[in-house]
């Protein structure tokens, strides 16, 4: 369960948390996991301090 100070804030939490538990799994360590193709990434953002576990296009920085 996420809490936050909102919907939005509760939204953003839940799917990190799907984030951590995906780029955490041993799945995702040993290759077995992908969305899309292999190495593109799972769509799910997470944590600043977990940053350096994105692959694909998970990893591609928006920020100006």
């Amino acid at each position: 369960m996420a809490h936050g100070q909102d919907g939005v804030q509760a939204l953003l939490i839940a799917m990190q948390k799907i984030g951590i538990e995906l780029y955490s799994s041993s799945y995702h360590r040993a290759g077995n996991l992908m969305l899309d193709r292999p190495g593109s990434g799972y769509g799910f953002p997470v944590p600043p301090i977990m940053r350096d576990l994105l692959v694909g296009n998970d990893a591609i920085d928006d920020a100006p």
